[in-house]
C-alpha cells in the first residue's frame, strides 16, 4: 500500500467515518453533502472534512473535452478528444448509494479514464432516490443505451462500467437487456459493486471495522444502514433478492466479458466474489481483481498511486 494510501485511509476513518450520524438520524442529504454534490453543503462540516471534499472533487486539469449533452432526455457528461476512436465509447454510471453523486462527482477520474483508454465515455445523470426510486435508474440506463444505438454505435463497440450503487447498475441493466432479449454490451467493468442490497453480505461482519468510510465499526449497525438506504429510499416494499435489485441473486449466461475490481477491507468484497462465482457458474469469461488494504472506489482518488493502477487496469481489459 502507498503512503498516500495509508494518509487517506487515516483522514476517511477520522473525519467521515467517525463522524456520521447515528443510524437512525441518518439521511440521503449527508451523502450527497460527502460527495460534494452541487447544490448540497452543510456548513457544519469540520473544516479537513472539507478540506478533504475539495481536494478529492477539485477538477483536474485536462486536454479531453467535457460536454453537457442529453441522451434521449438523459442529462449526460462526454467526455472525448478528438483522437479517440470514434465508433466506440464507455456507457459509464456513477455510484452513491442510488441517493447521491453525479457526473460531476466521478469527473477526475472519468477524465483519467478517458485518456488512458482513448474512448470517448457518456456519463449518465440518471434519476436518484428517494425522489425516483427503483426501477427508474434502471429505465434511465437502458433510454441511453438506446439514445447511443440511436447515434450509430454498434452494442459490439460500446462498454458499460460503473462503480458501487453504478456497478449494481451496470449489471442489472444488462439482465433487464438480455431478459427483453436486446443487444448486450460488449463488456463491463466493475468498481466494488453493490450486488447485494439485503445487507447480509458476509463482509458487512468481517470488513466493518476495516472499512475506511462506508461503514461503521459495529457491523450490525452497518446492516441497518445499508437496509435504511435500500428499503426507505432507493426500493421501498420490494423483494430485495430480486436480481433487478441485488445482482447477486441472478443467473449469468451468456453474459459480456466483466472485470470487477475491489478492495479486500472494504464492506462489498463479498459482493464482487459472490458476483465473480456467479457468472463464472454460467460459463462466462469474469476477471476478479482484488486490491489490497484500499477505500471504497479508491479509483476516484486519481491521487493515490493505485488508482492509476487500477484505470490502466481497466483501459488494457478495454483494448484487448
Amino acid at each position: 500500500m502507498s503512503l498516500q494510501a495509508k494518509v487517506l485511509n487515516f483522514f476517511l476513518k477520522k473525519y467521515i467515518k467517525n463522524v456520521q450520524s447515528p443510524v437512525h438520524e441518518r439521511s440521503y442529504v449527508e451523502a450527497r453533502v460527502m460527495m460534494n454534490q452541487q447544490g448540497y453543503t452543510n456548513q457544519s462540516t469540520p473544516f479537513i472534512s472539507k478540506l478533504l471534499q475539495k481536494f478529492v472533487f477539485k477538477n483536474s486539469k485536462s486536454n479531453i473535452q467535457v460536454d453537457e449533452i442529453k441522451l434521449g432526455s438523459i442529462r449526460t457528461l462526454k467526455f472525448s478528444h478528438e483522437k479517440f476512436e470514434e465508433n466506440k465509447c464507455i456507457l459509464y454510471f456513477h455510484g452513491g448509494g442510488y441517493v447521491a453523486g453525479s457526473p460531476e462527482t466521478h469527473q477526475n477520474m472519468l477524465l483519467l479514464l478517458a485518456k488512458l483508454s482513448s474512448k470517448n465515455i457518456y456519463a449518465i445523470d440518471y434519476s436518484l432516490s428517494p425522489e425516483h426510486p427503483f426501477p427508474q435508474a434502471i429505465e434511465d440506463a437502458i433510454s441511453s443505451y438506446n439514445a447511443l444505438l440511436k447515434l450509430g454505435y454498434e452494442s459490439k463497440n460500446i462498454v458499460f462500467g460503473g462503480d458501487s450503487a453504478g456497478g449494481n447498475l451496470a449489471l442489472v441493466t444488462t439482465l433487464k437487456l438480455q431478459e427483453t432479449k436486446k443487444k448486450l454490451p460488449s463488456k463491463i467493468f466493475l468498481l466494488s459493486p453493490w450486488a447485494d442490497l439485503t445487507g447480509e453480505g458476509q463482509s458487512i461482519r468481517d470488513n466493518s471495522m476495516s472499512d475506511p468510510y462506508l461503514s461503521y465499526d459495529d457491523w450490525l449497525n452497518t446492516s441497518l444502514s445499508m437496509k435504511k438506504t435500500v428499503e426507505e429510499w432507493y426500493a421501498p416494499n420490494q423483494n430485495y433478492k430480486d436480481p433487478l435489485i441485488s445482482p447477486v441473486f441472478a443467473n449469468y449466461y451468456n453474459f459480456p466479458e466483466t472485470l470487477i475490481q475491489v478492495s479486500d477491507i472494504e464492506i462489498l468484497f463479498s459482493d464482487s466474489k459472490e458476483v465473480t462465482s456467479k457468472i463464472k457458474k454460467g460459463d462466462n469469461k469474469v476477471t476478479l481483481s482484488v486490491y489490497k488494504d484500499l477505500p471504497h472506489v479508491w479509483q476516484i482518488f486519481t491521487f493515490l498511486p493505485e488508482a492509476k493502477d487500477a484505470l490502466n487496469e481497466i483501459s488494457s481489459f478495454l483494448s484487448c
